[in-house]
């Protein structure tokens, strides 16, 4: 009973911020660390960032990833994403296991925008699908390997959400909603269904004043929420009683940002999980680091026009 009373504050919490994002008066502004689906991409403009994120959990369970994500606008409301995930991951009495994970490939639509000097709102759906680029049958001892070894899902998983983003000059905040769907594949080790929501409030730290001309380099800190619910797991096709979960994250992370580039780093720390297993394995806190880049692409869809 506790963990759905929690469940429901996060959503309050969720539903607080989209009504903070909307009725906050409206800049350039840091990206949230922890989710990309708000980063802020405009037309013919390619965006590309590279992450390091060790983990470490109980049982000696110790994970690094590393997350590149590339993002694309191919009009002023319309933009691609591709992510993809190669890592590591170790724990006690099971072998190392490493290689790339799922990638999951989205477009986001802007349906409402409200632009400002120095400010900006938006909302955004998006749709998409996570392709099976991981391996989902390891096996430890002729055995199938538990969830947290897999690195894939064995099928093509439908996914969707809606995001909201505010920024000002001396704030920002951000929000997401996605649902994953894993069909269950015939062998190997599937997932569940994942529910994710995500929020971000940020603050300018540095400079105290802005210039009245031009744009200087600028220090954030952002505070960020994750809450996840997966669904039950399955095994070659058999669903894995006990193996559904719920997670509640808590992120803080200093970032730099300039004109073309970004740079952060900050800590993850798990505040609240909720297994029906007795004996769960899971993340209990995980460092940040990540590099983006913003960069100019070329026109060709203008090309032959002149």
């Amino acid at each position: 009973m506790a963990s759905v009373n929690l469940s429901r504050r996060h959503l309050i919490f969720a539903l607080l911020l989209a009504v903070l994002i909307i009725t906050y008066p409206s800049g350039v502004a840091a990206s949230p660390a922890t989710f990309v689906t708000a980063l802020p991409v405009a037309q013919n403009q390619g965006l590309l960032r590279l992450n390091a994120q060790p983990g470490f959990g109980p049982a000696g369970y110790a994970s690094i990833q590393f997350p590149v994500n590339f993002a694309y606008g191919l009009t002023p409301n319309w933009a691609i994403f591709v992510n993809a995930n190669q890592g590591f991951l170790a724990m006690d009495k099971s072998p190392s296991t490493g290689g790339a994970g799922d990638m999951l490939l989205f477009i986001r639509n802007t349906l409402f925008k409200i632009d400002r000097p120095r400010s900006t709102f938006r909302i955004a759906p998006l749709v998409g699908a996570s392709l099976p680029t991981g391996a989902n049958q390891y096996t430890v001892n002729g055995q199938l390997a538990p969830g947290q070894l897999q690195a894939g899902s064995g099928t093509v998983d439908p996914y969707a959400g809606i995001t909201m983003v505010c920024d000002d000059a001396v704030f920002g905040a951000a929000y997401d909603a996605t649902y994953r769907h894993n069909p269950a594949a015939a062998s190997g080790y599937t997932p569940g269904d994942r529910f994710n929501t995500d929020g971000q409030i940020e603050f300018r730290l540095l400079p105290l004043h802005l210039p009245e001309e031009g744009l200087p380099d600028e220090l954030w800190l952002s505070i960020e929420s994750n809450y996840q619910e997966e669904g039950t797991s399955h095994s070659n096709g058999i669903s894995n009683p006990g193996t559904a979960n719920k997670t509640l994250r808590q992120d803080a992370v200093f970032e730099w940002a300039t004109l073309h580039w970004e740079v952060g780093a900050g800590q993850r720390f798990t505040v609240m999980q909720n297994f029906e297993t007795p004996h769960p394995v899971a993340e209990r806190t995980r460092t940040f680091l990540f590099f983006e880049y913003y960069l100019s692409m070329p026109n060709w869809r203008h090309r032959g026009k002149r």
